[in-house]
């Protein structure tokens, strides 16, 4: 695997050595880069409207920073789908690979691209894998319901019920770029480019042991956590356990309980197999 983490040990090295020579020791890092097609890591801080004399035009760039020296990878050598700077503004605070292709050493600025280092890793490292591999991705950016992640050289999109056993409101309240996360590909498939990545096989399925805590019939407090579109109801978390119920609202309310509202709820259906709790509203506390 062709992984530099050169950019640790340039820290670990400013406790030894002064600054322009810790520069100088980033510079070669660079050039070395360029010249051998070395795979680099950074982290995205920033957006800027950069001239690209490659393009002769302003283009957004993605700013990251090699020590002293700033690196711009324009928005068209991100390797992303959509090019727009909305999708710049997901991936900030993000780790991604580089591959520097113009250098000026006298302004401290560099020229990267993410798109060849990913293409290089993809080539490397993809042949490789096989179906149950687990491997350890990084995240690139996240949604409301889904994640992205960057597999060896591929982003691939983690969708929330691939991600935990429980419902997920917001991925964002319990995922962000940067972070690394431990998958098993469910489903690789080179030629189509198609791959299928669960990371809630590493964590604990508490619908195992869920009679332990609820039964049929049974009445339990909750809070009320989400309006699902495709069914009618509301989504409870239940308070005995961190698993939630998709909750009826009978006739006899003529309203909908409000988000966060305090609710007992009567449990009519436990079905561990699907992985769904379902229920009615008895009142609202």
């Amino acid at each position: 695997m062709i992984y530099y983490k050169t950019k640790h040990l340039l820290k670990v090295s400013a406790f030894l050595i002064g600054g322009e020579k810790l520069k100088e020791l980033a510079i070669k890092e660079l050039m070395r880069s360029k010249e051998e097609k070395r795979i680099l890591i950074g982290k995205i801080t920033g957006i800027e409207e950069e001239y690209y004399k490659i393009k002769n035009e302003n283009i957004p760039c993605a700013i990251l920073w090699y020590e002293d020296i700033k690196i711009l990878i324009p928005m068209t050598h991100l390797g992303i789908s959509k090019i727009n700077k909305s999708m710049i503004r997901g991936m900030l605070g993000a780790e991604i690979d580089f591959i520097v292709i113009d250098i000026d050493t006298t302004a401290n600025i560099a020229v990267a691209s993410r798109k060849d280092a990913m293409e290089l890793r993809a080539t490397l490292e993809l042949p490789k894998l096989k179906v149950n591999d687990t491997a350890k991705v990084r995240i690139i950016a996240v949604g409301v319901k889904h994640i992205i992640v960057e597999l060896y050289g591929k982003e691939v999109i983690i969708k929330a019920d691939n991600l935990q056993h429980t419902y997920i409101v917001n991925c964002k309240d319990l995922y962000s770029p940067g972070e690394y996360l431990k998958v098993r590909i469910k489903n690789i498939d080179l030629e189509n480019n198609a791959f299928e990545l669960e990371a809630k096989c590493f964590t604990e399925n508490p619908y195992k042991n869920i009679r332990k805590f609820i039964t049929e019939g049974g009445e339990y407090t909750g809070k009320v956590i989400a309006f699902p579109k495709k069914n009618s109801g509301v989504i409870v978390q239940l308070d005995t356990t961190n698993i939630t119920c998709l909750v009826r609202i009978p006739a006899r309310f003529n309203f909908y309980p409000h988000y966060l509202d305090n609710v007992l709820v009567k449990v009519s259906e436990i079905n561990e197999n699907k992985k769904l709790i379902y229920g009615y509203l008895m009142r609202i506390i």
